[in-house]
């Protein structure tokens, strides 16, 4: 009998531990972790706060892939006795995921405190992690860390996960990494979550339209191309901004189908231009580096073409360099595949983001188009007016057609005339039109750079 009780202890034990702790670190586990969030808000009285860090290993999921798991574990264990150090038993941790820890730092209501807590953690990982007697003897770790504080950003433990989920997110995209929980950032993913759920029937409720901006040769002063640019207005009649719903259109995948049906629509408008007396023009649409994912992609892409039956010649595709950074292999060889086609390919937004001339040398472009954010100041800063200059002569160095954006003033406009550019896109000739508005345009042809 005693031996059958102690071995129901023991058993009893293994559930526990089992139901309760991290296999691999020992740690608190998720359900461990609820159960100590809901004492600790049962426990609180009115004026209590507490923080809770929401903590990821970035790169964790990378160094598994690359290095194997038994590494990408030895690097979690670390990184727990990384946490347990800074916080010398004063704080709760748990693991909820592979790549993923809470802190619950109790009693701490002071903002600034809480931010130097979080300052400490992401620099305590700016050192390798070291890893002796393993093949690999240190690894950089990339922490993000949300943050929320009860009872502000929740005063229950979902609430309270939630956000603190929310903050670490946002996190990814922020140069320090080290996110707090706000209103704001919550009412940025309601309205995202909106968004997200209303873009799931705009392509077949007919919500998408395109606006087209005529790009003006610098020389004969006419327009010479136009580009196709994107619109949404949802059932209810809002007009939501591109930079609002193209990313979610990426994140979702729904951008493969949106992609092909602006691609079809801006050549409707080629030949629908061309049948009513205008001469044909050069039409740009813009790719995004999702549709590049897609095995089938230039099949698509040539459908639409030959079932428009538009001169390849006519047609540009415009990427970004950010583009340039993922799949650079797969990106280079369809890109290739197209100019063999006959299409031509712009370098969108150039001088936004880092650049790379080796990368640069091995795409096949046809056309530059020097960014907004530099076109700006060109007339009043000596720095961008220089990097102009620069870029008109690197495009020269590789004979590519340059094109200026977000050409506003007439000063911008004699500016980028006067060295060298070869055509100008911006509001100073036009904003972006409907199609009617653009047939008027193009009828008065008043497009030259202004005296």
């Amino acid at each position: 009998m005693l031996a059958d009780s102690k071995k129901k202890i023991l058993y009893e034990e293994k559930l526990y531990k089992f139901a309760y702790f991290d296999e691999v670190t020992d740690l608190a586990n998720r359900n461990m972790l609820n159960n100590y969030l809901e004492k600790l808000i049962q426990n609180s009285n009115e004026t209590d706060k507490f923080a809770v860090f929401n903590i990821e290993l970035d790169n964790l999921r990378t160094i598994n892939d690359t290095f194997g798991h038994d590494i990408g574990e030895q690097v979690v264990i670390k990184s727990v006795d990384i946490l347990s150090e800074l916080m010398k038993n004063c704080c709760f941790i748990a693991r909820v995921t592979e790549e993923k820890f809470i802190v619950v730092a109790p009693a701490c209501s002071d903002s600034k405190k809480i931010e130097e807590r979080a300052k400490k953690i992401a620099e305590s990982f700016k050192h390798p992690i070291l890893l002796p007697g393993l093949d690999i003897e240190a690894l950089f770790v990339i922490v993000n860390i949300g943050i929320a504080v009860y009872p502000e950003d929740g005063s229950d433990v979902n609430t309270l996960m939630k956000n603190s989920d929310l903050a670490n997110y946002e996190a990814r995209s922020t140069d320090d990494r080290i996110v707090f929980c706000s209103d704001q950032l919550k009412g940025r993913v309601e309205e995202n979550t909106l968004i997200t759920h209303k873009l799931f029937n705009s392509l077949q409720n007919e919500e998408f339209s395109l606006e087209f901006q005529p790009q003006v040769s610098c020389i004969s002063g006419k327009t010479v191309g136009i580009e196709a640019l994107l619109r949404w207005t949802t059932s209810d009649k809002k007009r939501i901004p591109p930079d609002k719903f193209i990313p979610i259109l990426e994140q979702t995948g729904l951008i493969h189908n949106v992609g092909l049906w602006v691609l079809d629509q801006a050549l409707l408008e080629h030949n629908r231009l061309i049948a009513n007396g205008f001469p044909p023009l050069r039409v740009s649409v813009n790719l995004s580096v999702v549709q590049f994912r897609k095995d089938d992609f230039v099949d698509n892409v040539t459908k639409i073409i030959e079932k428009h039956r538009v001169d390849p010649k006519y047609i540009e595709l415009e990427i970004t360099e950010s583009m340039l950074s993922k799949n650079f292999a797969d990106t280079v060889d369809k890109l290739v595949q197209f100019k063999k086609m006959g299409l031509n390919i712009a370098v969108d937004d150039f001088g936004k983001g880092y650049s790379s001339l080796h990368r640069l040398v091995l795409i096949p472009f046809d056309r530059i188009k020097i960014d907004k954010s530099i076109i700006d100041n060109v007339t009043f800063e000596k720095k961008s007016a220089n990097v102009a200059k620069i870029i008109i002569t690197l495009a020269k160095t590789l004979k590519a057609v340059i094109t200026a954006e977000g050409v506003e003033t007439r000063e911008q406009a004699h500016f980028v005339r006067d060295i060298a550019c070869d055509e100008i896109q911006g509001y100073y000739f036009s904003r972006p039109l409907p199609t009617e508005a653009l047939e008027k345009f193009l009828k008065e042809d008043g497009t030259g750079v202004r005296g």
